[in-house]
């Protein structure tokens, strides 16, 4: 078990839970907390059985009381310079932590810190109460919401999401769903990072010295703090994401349709294309990051479809942003209309569920039922 939480190079196998680890590991975490739920419960196994490695790097790792102390402990380590911390829950639990999530996003961290809090989301309610959806979650306290598609990403960039959220000095929240969690492959692994701030290196926090108007989220410090994150943090947020291609476009000749998706059910959609005899023939925008959709990539993208088909698990929370988005263009005259539709298909056919989990088959059909009737 150890030793494949400690290869630097290489390939290995992890199941989706371990994947969240080991890219703590490799993002240089100091604080890994949360509390455990499914589909991400497990994650808290592995960091009881990789209990060495961790108190060889010095990190803490710990189960909170609940969600929402957990997300304290994000606030309260953000005062510390240099230090990265992560909090882990599932989609219901993202609730009970959404106060404390706001706090931390609203005040400004000190330099060098950043914190990432993982959602696990169960669209298919296996193990889950209600039908929570943690996108909604996450855009209620403005805190830009991360969703990986692949093995791969889902490890690479929990350090990736911590990089980003340093630069734009936001909260940065992730989403993980059942079947990525319960699942796993073979990844590309890098070196861990030691963290400079650690049980081995602790730091005592000079309260007389804390920047209470930045740091602390309470009147009159409160809306200067949500004017900051709308006027300034979130548009550098914007220029980072741009940097960073987590966005990409996968062209292809037949403009009539493009399809905007992403995290898992990107791997849903190629499945389906690719069963209906038509990957590649389409277009396809994988947005990495859906909160909030970058105005840019979108208008793009829109320029070179004539239609677009969204698609995206639960409601339609990338559909209603990619709507403004062109509504806005066309407004100011930068963009004939273009019809957007996801929940909604044409032809008065059944578009993309909103109740469930999605599958491939589900998309073969309706999604195929739509070329044929748009198409033919």
């Amino acid at each position: 078990m150890e030793n494949r939480f400690t290869l630097a190079e290489g390939s290995e196998v992890f199941e989706g839970n371990e994947l969240i680890v080991k890219g703590a590991l490799e993002a240089g975490v100091s604080l890994f907390t949360g509390y455990p739920g499914s589909p991400v419960a497990g994650v808290f196994t592995v960091l009881e059985q990789i209990s060495d490695v961790l108190k060889e790097y010095g990190i803490k790792g710990i189960i909170a009381n609940n969600e929402n102390q957990a997300a304290s402990m994000l606030h309260g380590a953000m005062s510390v310079p240099g230090v990265r911390a992560m909090a882990v829950f599932k989609s219901v639990g993202a609730y009970v932590a959404l106060d404390g999530m706001a706090i931390v996003n609203y005040t400004i961290p000190e330099a060098g810190s950043a914190a990432l809090c993982v959602a696990g989301d169960d669209p298919a309610l296996s193990s889950t109460q209600v039908g929570a959806d943690s996108r909604y979650t996450f855009f209620s306290a403005k805190i830009p919401v991360f969703e990986p598609a692949t093995n791969q990403e889902i490890k690479d960039w929990i350090k990736l999401a911590l990089d980003i959220a340093g630069r734009s000095q936001l909260l940065a929240g992730m989403i993980i769903t059942t079947n990525q969690a319960d699942g796993g492959g073979t990844v590309i692994v890098h070196p861990n990072v030691k963290p400079v701030i650690s049980m081995h290196h602790p730091v005592m926090v000079d309260t007389s010295k804390i920047r209470v108007r930045q740091r602390v989220a309470v009147p009159p410090n409160s809306g200067e703090l949500e004017r900051d994150i709308i006027e300034r943090r979130m548009p550098l947020f914007l220029e980072v994401i741009r940097e960073s291609g987590l966005n990409r476009v996968e062209p292809g000749p037949d403009r009539r349709i493009g399809f905007v998706t992403s995290g898992n059910t990107y791997n849903y959609l190629r499945h389906a294309l690719y069963e209906l005899g038509t990957d590649g023939e389409f277009p396809v925008l994988k947005l990495g990051v859906t909160y909030p959709v970058d105005p840019e990539v979108v208008l793009a993208f829109a320029a070179n479809a004539d239609e677009l088909f969204v698609v995206e698990e639960k409601r339609g929370f990338i559909e209603s942003q990619v709507v403004e988005i062109l509504r806005n263009a066309r407004q100011e005259g930068r963009m004939e209309s273009r019809d957007v539709w996801g929940k909604r298909f044409p032809d008065g056919l059944p578009g993309i569920p909103e109740a469930g989990a999605l599958n491939p088959g589900i998309l073969i059909k309706r999604i195929g039922n739509m070329l044929l009737a748009r198409l033919t």
